[in-house]
């Protein structure tokens, strides 16, 4: 289970959200996008990179959990 913690989520979502919407804004101002077209389009590439993240740590964390049950954390 992901535990939500306040430093992590300061130190590490912020500045990510952050730099995904300042890409976002500067490509679609340089190739002319209409407003509500640029929003959107910030709000599906923040939508897809946060998930890719967290399916990452789901990941991370569930390999770990397993490698755990058979014991085999101590030979990785």
């Amino acid at each position: 289970m992901i535990s939500f913690n306040k430093n992590v989520i300061l130190k590490k979502w912020i500045p990510i959200i952050a730099i995904i919407f300042a890409v976002s804004s500067v490509l679609g101002l340089l190739f002319g996008i209409s407003g509500s077209q640029l929003l959107s389009a910030v709000i599906v590439s923040l939508i897809l990179i946060t998930s890719a993240f967290l399916f990452q740590m789901v990941g991370r964390n569930r390999f770990d959990n397993q490698n755990d049950q058979m014991g085999l954390s101590k030979c990785l």
